[in-house]
């Protein structure tokens, strides 16, 4: 049985808000913390996952402020795919303990995602998913 998704997603984005941001050190720990609780202390990998878990802060920190929360979205899968190797479907408590400990350090830098159609007429039905999408052509 594996993590649910949304509750990955959700743990992901929690991290991935804390990225540019004071808070980021804290979410490193507490990531740290449920890698020893899932492996063990003498696991080996924590290094790797800390790198890469840095190279994506890096990245979001190397933006402008403005642009950082937009940055901070774009990681979300990233860090939602260094979880579910280590985080297993009995780890879910421990998942949920690490939201409520990120959204109680809130920074209050949120990242918000909105789609928004208007003036459209639709002669069938519409059906929006994925990521970037690029509506044209002729129907």
């Amino acid at each position: 049985m594996s993590m649910p998704t949304e509750l990955l997603a959700a743990a992901a984005g929690a991290i991935a808000g804390t990225m540019g941001t004071d808070a980021y050190e804290y979410a490193r720990q507490r990531v740290v913390d449920l890698w020893r609780r899932c492996r063990g202390t003498q696991a080996e990998g924590e290094p790797e996952i800390l790198a890469r878990l840095d190279t994506l802060q890096q990245a979001v920190v190397a933006l402008e402020p403005d642009h950082r929360p937009l940055m901070a979205k774009g990681v979300q899968a990233p860090v939602a795919e260094i979880l579910a190797t280590f985080v297993g479907a009995d780890q879910a408590e421990s998942l949920k303990d690490l939201i409520e400990a990120l959204q109680a350090r809130d920074t209050g830098s949120h990242v918000v995602s909105q789609q928004t159609v208007t003036g459209n007429i639709a002669l069938g039905n519409i059906n929006t998913a994925g990521r970037d999408n690029i509506i044209g052509g002729t129907r």
